[in-house]
């Protein structure tokens, strides 16, 4: 089921972070802060080369014949296509906060686990979401910042964060119920994620939903383990030896 959930990310994660750098541009004049207006760009850009990495991935996904995984993935772009086209700058940028607010969370929660370490996990499937997880915890405030800068209405943020987080999971669901049949008739009986499953999967995420909704929830407080500042200095020197 985690395998499920990881590939409804990646999936997920090639529409939302072109809208993401296209909704925080648009507000990147209204920053009055210097520092503020340079991390958000730095984040726009770390962003871009997220999805790219992604779209790699989702192909060969896409490219295993799930019926229905394609039209799916079509009706998530069309989603955030319209949320551009109709949206407001405060909704979009607090869409952001909201998705940021828990894949923050999800992130510590993944890499502190080892999942992707697991000798079960494809060593290219767990390096990219070890890179793309350890990006997010690196980059947790900025989509808080600019929120509460240009808005901070918690009201409203509360709002973004159940509207952004079940959408998100709404992908991710619809992906397992997808995938999981498919795989059970290629491979066997493990693959098969069961109603029960999902909500089980739901209610495990929860927390952290509940969490981000508080008005003192504050991604500052977060305390970042040294097991994922080491990852962070891996990946770092891996990246400057390859470049």
């Amino acid at each position: 089921m985690l395998s499920y959930s990881a590939t409804g990310v990646s999936l997920y994660v090639a529409y939302l972070e072109p809208f993401l750098v296209k909704s925080l541009r648009r507000v990147l004049d209204q920053i009055r802060d210097d520092e503020l207006r340079e991390n958000v760009d730095r984040f726009c850009r770390q962003e871009a080369q997220h999805y790219m990495q992604h779209e790699r991935f989702n192909e060969a996904i896409l490219q295993c014949g799930y019926p229905g995984l394609r039209e799916r993935f079509g009706r998530l772009k069309a989603d955030f296509d319209s949320y551009l086209e109709s949206r407001g700058d405060k909704w979009c940028v607090g869409f952001v906060e909201g998705f940021e607010a828990y894949t923050t969370q999800s992130a510590l929660r993944a890499l502190t686990s080892g999942a992707f370490e697991h000798p079960r996990t494809d060593p290219q499937f767990g390096a990219l979401f070890k890179w793309h997880m350890t990006e997010e915890i690196e980059h947790r405030n900025v989509a808080f910042d600019i929120y509460q800068h240009l808005y901070g209405d918690w009201p409203f943020r509360a709002k973004m964060c159940w509207v952004a987080q079940t959408h998100i999971w709404r992908f991710i669901l619809d992906c397992m119920k997808i995938m999981s049949p498919v795989d059970v008739a290629r491979f066997d009986d493990s693959y098969r994620v069961t109603a029960a499953h999902r909500a089980l999967a739901v209610c495990a995420v929860a927390p952290m939903f509940m969490k981000t909704y508080t008005p003192w929830y504050d991604p500052h407080r977060y305390q970042v383990p040294d097991s994922i500042s080491q990852i962070s200095a891996e990946l770092t020197a891996a990246a400057e030896s390859a470049s």
